[in-house]
């Protein structure tokens, strides 16, 4: 539903009222963004972001492997991982007793890759 061009408190000279309208329409054909925004927010937590950081880099880790490297328990670490993958942002995989994880597969992991600066 396209809403109505605001003429309150504003200060512009002149306004391409085609411009808006393609924009807000662009906008509201954008049906993903509350899931980027999502999405977003779970790296928004240090901790998560360096998780992630390291499942760019590396493609694949156990918990115990980021507990050492991030100087953490591994209580702390699977808690994080929950949430990320409660979020379907990562995937697992059981290798005997050993739990594997790597990012999820679509958008959001080349997204990351950009993010960090990540080249193939």
């Amino acid at each position: 539903m396209m809403k109505e061009l605001t003429q309150e408190s504003c200060i512009r000279q002149e306004v391409d009222v085609q411009k808006l309208r393609v924009l807000q329409k662009k906008l509201f054909q954008r049906t993903d963004l509350e899931h980027l925004a999502d999405l977003l927010a779970m790296a928004g937590n240090v901790t998560r972001l360096k998780i992630l950081y390291l499942l760019v880099i590396d493609g694949e880790l156990c918990v115990c492997d980021i507990a050492d490297i991030l100087g953490m328990t591994v209580s702390a670490i699977s808690h994080q991982l929950r949430k990320l993958r409660d979020r379907k942002v990562i995937t697992s995989r059981r290798e005997g007793p050993t739990i594997f994880y790597r990012l999820a597969p679509g958008p959001f992991q080349e997204m990351l890759a950009n993010l960090f600066n990540i080249d193939d």
